[in-house]
């Protein structure tokens, strides 16, 4: 693992699972939301530039949406790697401003855990690398399994479910983002999710067990 201030980054989801089976959680979470960062994309990471895109997502948090910090808890890079953001124990977006830009998914952020991906997962954007895909898979798993969740489209959720200006969860319409990406697993909608996305990282919790 690397420290960089705040961040931590665990060059694979094995480390990644070492951090958080020492890490006490504190505060109930029954969600676990699922974003692509969009900007920064495949394009920006040069394979050894996690810090300052980190950084640099904090800083338009802190200047443009005015946040104390960053957003999301976790986020994961192309190489598979997965960094600490903002403490688990902390609600993502908690500083969410009704005149600002959406970030976490508003209406899903107080009992929720925030896992940006990066990349742009729209049709025509980025083509997910398998080593990412992996361990975005293992990281649910396991956030599923230190947080006593079943994986169901109830508890892992995508921001494109939500309603920007309600906060309601309408599936998909209203005034909504793709994110996490019309391509994302085959796509973002909830059946997409059902028939994608959720039975893999079931697959995976029966795999890993109480091992990370």
């Amino acid at each position: 693992m690397q420290q960089q201030g705040k961040f931590i980054l665990c060059s694979n989801v094995t480390e990644f699972a070492q951090w958080l089976n020492q890490k006490a959680i504190t505060r109930q979470i029954q969600l676990l939301q699922v974003h692509h960062t969009a900007s920064p994309s495949y394009k920006d990471f040069s394979g050894s530039n996690h810090f300052s895109l980190l950084e640099g997502m904090e800083n338009y948090h802190i200047h443009f949406d005015h946040f104390s910090q960053i957003a999301q808890n976790f986020t994961t890079f192309p190489d598979g790697s997965i960094a600490v953001c903002r403490d688990v124990n902390t609600a993502p977006a908690i500083e969410y401003d009704p005149a600002k830009e959406l970030k976490g998914i508003y209406g899903a952020n107080a009992a929720g855990i925030c896992v940006e991906n990066l990349g742009t997962f729209d049709t025509g954007g980025d083509q997910m690398a398998d080593l990412h895909r992996d361990t975005i898979v293992r990281l649910y798993a396991l956030l599923c399994r230190v947080c006593k969740l079943v994986p169901t489209t109830d508890a892992i959720v995508y921001h494109h479910w939500y309603d920007l200006d309600t906060g309601q969860r309408t599936n998909g319409t209203g005034v909504t983002k793709t994110c996490p990406g019309t391509n994302w697993f085959g796509g973002n909608t909830v059946q997409a999710a059902q028939d994608n996305f959720i039975p893999l990282i079931s697959a995976t919790m029966s795999q890993i067990g109480d091992k990370a």
